[in-house]
């Protein structure tokens, strides 16, 4: 309990984030246009390094296709972007008149060490209104996990009025939510995660680090970030989405 008596909830998720190799930035310090909710620069560094023999030409289209999904409604395009995460993209080319293609994904599910894991707190982003979610953890300048807290020792403030932030945030800035994996809701002591489309009904606690046996004596905020988000996105945090995943080499 002293943790959390000494630090607010945000600041003791970033501080389990850094323990488990997370970067960490304060959001004011990322730069970058309000409305864009990647981070391009990590994103086309990422493919780069990734894939060095495919000209910039064709990276800066791959680019198009991992960062504007295709459909109507928001539910559509949060899956059409996790389809490409998962199971990656074909990108055409020519060179010297001759076509060439590749496969390329946006995430090194292989050796995940080749990614850049960063959590990044109080990042304003611009839609309806203008928002500042709590925290956003960002894999190779993508998205995908948001944590909305509330602090355990306001009594008025419960795990219940997050849920409800997060649908402002929903109607606000639906931009960040197509790319969004996973929502965590905490006081620090009470935690849940699901999917941002899921009724609070199905927003679910994560009580184990090793996903074997329950955590003993942990805040549950502190197990799920050991257990869910450890860096290890192609063996937990996918096998919680209702997606296909990447077919095997």
């Amino acid at each position: 309990m002293s943790k959390l008596l000494e630090n607010t909830v945000e600041q003791a998720a970033i501080q389990w984030l850094q323990e488990q190799g997370y970067r960490y930035i304060p959001g004011p310090d990322i730069r970058r246009p309000l409305k864009q909710v990647v981070l391009m620069d990590a994103l086309r560094h990422f493919l780069q390094k990734t894939y060095p023999d495919i000209p910039q030409t064709a990276i800066e289209d791959a680019l198009v296709q991992f960062t504007h999904p295709q459909g109507q409604d928001l539910h559509y395009r949060n899956r059409d972007i996790h389809r490409k995460i998962t199971m990656g993209i074909d990108i055409t080319w020519k060179e010297k008149e001759k076509d060439k293609a590749a496969h390329l994904y946006p995430i090194d599910f292989e050796h995940p060490e080749n990614n850049d894991f960063l959590c990044v707190n109080q990042m304003s982003i611009e839609g309806k209104n203008q928002r500042r979610p709590d925290l956003i953890i960002f894999i190779n300048g993508l998205p995908l996990v948001l944590f909305e807290f509330k602090n355990m020792f306001d009594e008025n403030a419960t795990v219940e009025d997050a849920y409800n932030q997060i649908q402002h945030y929903k109607h606000d800035i639906p931009r960040l939510f197509e790319f969004n994996a996973i929502t965590v809701i905490s006081d620090g002591e009470e935690t849940y995660h699901g999917m941002f489309s899921a009724g609070r009904e199905w927003f679910a606690p994560w009580k184990s680090v090793d996903g074997r046996s329950i955590a003993e004596h942990e805040f549950p905020l502190k197990a799920l970030i050991e257990g869910l988000v450890d860096q290890r996105p192609a063996d937990r945090l996918y096998s919680q989405l209702y997606l296909p995943r990447r077919p095997q080499r």
